[in-house]
């Protein structure tokens, strides 16, 4: 058989002659700040008339636990007065136990809340451990190329904390220097230009409380190489061109060498392409300076671009005007229909003429028709092209 310890969570019972006690193997870790409050909460089931008690291994010489409160026969909630920190205890009316002014001396360990129920003893462990607030401590102002330790340490009574150095929340590579109630991890690094202005924290776990302290570095360095923005062989008049340079301090950035409307900043400097400059090759010295130690920095870099006219296309216009459907055809068409059919009637009657001579010749109905039709027609033809100029308006 296995007697082996298992760190597992187990909720067992206990027979004892007359008493059954029901408890959890596995202690509720909590922590707290030195000098601070934190209260525990006895949440076990009680009985009708409670009978509640809170108890710790802290205070007691022995391996009994020293009594802290008691529910019998104390409808105030008063804390027994025998308990060497009873000053610092209090017990409100749903059993929860506050305890002040900690101390990482005397106040660390364990503390338990019981409740009887019969013949059954229910029971809650809590182990506190306090520790004092991290801190994060170096040199933080440095020069590119200089070296630098940083630290993050928290003094600390009962179970240690973890620790760890973060920098946009990915681990940055560290060391721990644990000594006598005090964690510590240290950072070593070498400054670099891409350090300046970089904040490094430190995340510190413990019983599932996270503390953090920060540290932001600035490392000082000659100007870098400017950069143009945006590098183009052709320019239009109105495109705006911008210089930037980085350092620390932040460099002085002018553009040149004879523009008359040429700027200059602090970081950057910028001008916009002007329409004189149309048909030209335009060639820009960007020129970029700070001082770092009484030595001064400077870089300087070269930009050249055509400027070619503004190309002026109505987009709109273009995608959305539609060509006009020219209504003439279709007249010209029904025209043509009538005179057609005008022809056809007369030569019938010529014909019925000729074969019955005798015959009246009727009424120029026909030709009245013809005339109303070709009267008809040049309003339909009106109409059809008023349309065809709305329909295009329209699309």
């Amino acid at each position: 058989m296995d007697y082996s310890m298992r760190s597992v969570f187990l909720a067992f019972t206990i027979a004892i002659p007359s008493l059954l006690i029901e408890a959890n193997e596995s202690q509720i870790e909590r922590f707290a700040i030195h000098g601070k409050t934190i209260r525990l909460r006895c949440d076990l089931r009680v009985s009708e008339d409670p009978e509640v008690e809170w108890v710790d291994l802290v205070h007691s010489s022995t391996q009994d636990p020293a009594k802290i409160f008691h529910s019998r026969n104390n409808p105030r909630f008063g804390v027994l007065d025998a308990h060497p920190n009873s000053e610092n205890f209090h017990v409100s009316h749903d059993f929860t136990l506050t305890i002040s002014n900690l101390n990482m001396d005397t106040d660390v360990g364990e503390y338990s809340c019981r409740s009887r129920i019969g013949d059954t003893l229910l029971e809650r462990h809590y182990y506190l451990t306090i520790g004092e607030h991290p801190k994060c401590s170096g040199r933080t102002n440095l020069r590119s190329g200089e070296q630098t330790s940083l630290s993050c340490e928290m003094g600390f009574s009962g179970k240690g904390p973890d620790l760890e150095w973060l920098e946009d929340d990915e681990t940055v590579e560290s060391a721990d220097e644990y000594d006598i109630r005090l964690a510590k991890k240290v950072v070593r690094l070498d400054a670099t230009h891409r350090h300046d202005g970089v904040d490094l924290q430190c995340r510190i776990s413990i019983a599932g409380v996270v503390l953090k302290c920060n540290l932001t570095l600035n490392v000082t360095y000659g100007v870098h190489h400017p950069k143009f923005h945006p590098v183009k062989e052709t320019l239009e008049p109105g495109d705006e061109v911008k210089c930037t340079a980085k350092g620390n301090p932040t460099p002085r950035v002018t553009l040149g060498p004879d523009f008359p409307r040429s700027s200059e900043g602090l970081g950057w400097a910028a001008l916009i392409v002007e329409e004189s400059w149309v048909g030209q090759q335009i060639l820009i010295e960007c020129v970029a300076v700070n001082v770092v130690d009484d030595f001064e920095h400077v870089k300087s870099q070269n930009f050249s671009f055509g400027v070619v006219a503004q190309r002026k296309l109505d987009h709109h216009h273009h995608h959305h005007q539609q060509p006009q459907h020219s209504t003439e055809p279709i007249v010209n068409a029904m025209d043509e229909h009538v005179r057609h059919s005008a022809a056809e009637d007369q030569q019938m009657e010529e014909k019925i003429h000729k074969e019955n001579p005798d015959a009246k010749p009727k009424p120029n109905v026909k030709s009245v028709k013809s005339n109303n039709s070709k009267g008809n027609l040049t309003t339909f033809s009106a109409l059809v092209a008023f349309l065809g100029v709305i329909a295009a308006l329209l699309v």
